[in-house]
């Protein structure tokens, strides 16, 4: 068998570190890094620029907390922190620089250096990352598809409503920055989905809870035409998980429970029957779940499967939505319909 570096193990199969060696993958890894970047610094802050074909920049300001030195190293002391070096060892030339009471810098070429920092931690105000993507791995032809990137990151910045964000795009065709910080988060994504359809929209809901082992954030709404589809979106941790999972559950089974509770509170139970089916029609839904060590299933691990998350999920759910169903008999009627038997 043979033995690689750390950095020859990720450039000679890239794929098994981002999945596919495109612009998918990489927004995919940029997404890792932020948020890994975001946790660890404590910053409310971040600037990303893309210039020319395949060169970045990455600017985490306002920096708090003490920073690794070696963030942008596979460290067996930091066994589970892997994103950045990943990025490093797929780059050409990489370069990291501590600003603060005293700079540190730091340059790669294929993910190695000479130049090791021997500080363990630095206090500084801000990180500063560039790189440069190796052409003999994301091919000669790879440039910016800042159309794509710019939509990808949007999406992500409604996950994250503490972090300003400004995104710069510097190509031979295109210059153009952009800041975004929506201060409702998810609540404002959801937003542009009921703009999109055909009706109003009843029992607008924007819910935040931390539970003792994970932070939890649903906005969810009804349409009031069936004829529209409805719209799921389920991330944990950021990223999104295209098969949902347990976070979902835990959301329809609230909404079952609140529904049930209203029916058997006014003897309905004969004349209406719940159908997840009638649940998720009409239903707008973004959940983000925020957690260490989730589980995964499914065949390519996008499904979350804790369980211990779904009842204190349902159990919220059901609360906000049953004192929504009691206050409010224009937009009750208009979901119970839904359930009516012979309907």
């Amino acid at each position: 068998m043979e033995d690689f570096t750390w950095q020859e193990a990720i450039r000679k199969r890239p794929g098994m570190y981002i999945g596919v060696v495109n612009h998918k993958g990489f927004v995919d890894l940029l997404k890792y890094i932020i948020s890994d970047l975001l946790i660890l610094s404590k910053s409310n802050g971040i600037d990303l620029s893309f210039k020319g074909k395949n060169e970045g920049l990455i600017k985490i300001k306002n920096v708090v907390s003490l920073i690794p030195t070696d963030i942008a190293t596979i460290n067996k002391g930091y066994a589970t922190r892997i994103y950045l070096p990943v990025l490093n060892a797929l780059s050409s030339t990489f370069k990291v620089e501590f600003q603060g009471d005293k700079n540190l810098k730091q340059a790669f070429f294929e993910g190695k250096t000479n130049n090791e920092i021997k500080s363990a931690d630095i206090r500084c105000s801000e990180i500063s990352i560039y790189y440069k993507l190796d052409s003999s791995i994301w091919g000669k032809d790879f440039e910016w598809k800042t159309n794509y990137i710019s939509y990808e990151l949007r999406e992500f910045c409604y996950l994250n409503s503490r972090i300003k964000f400004k995104i710069t795009e510097e190509t031979d065709t295109v210059s153009n920055t952009n800041t975004y910080q929506f201060k409702n988060g998810i609540a404002d994504r959801l937003e542009i989905e009921m703009f999109n359809g055909h009706g109003q929209c009843y029992f607008h809901h924007h819910i935040k809870k931390d539970f003792k082992d994970f932070k939890f954030e649903v906005a969810f709404a009804f349409r009031e035409y069936t004829v529209d589809q409805g719209f799921i979106k389920t991330f944990v941790n950021n990223e999104i998980t295209p098969e949902n999972g347990t976070h979902l559950d835990g959301v329809l089974n609230g909404l079952t429970y609140g529904v049930m509770k209203y029916f058997q509170a006014n003897s309905l139970t004969e004349k209406f029957k719940i159908s997840e089916r009638g649940m998720k029609e009409g239903l707008l839904c973004i959940i983000n779940i925020k957690m260490e060590n989730p589980v995964f299933s499914g065949c390519v691990k996008n499904k979350i499967a804790n369980p211990e998350i779904i009842a204190p999920i349902a159990n919220l759910i059901s609360e906000e939505l049953f004192k929504s169903i009691i206050s409010d008999n224009n937009s009750t009627h208009k979901l119970i319909d839904k359930f009516k038997i012979g309907n």
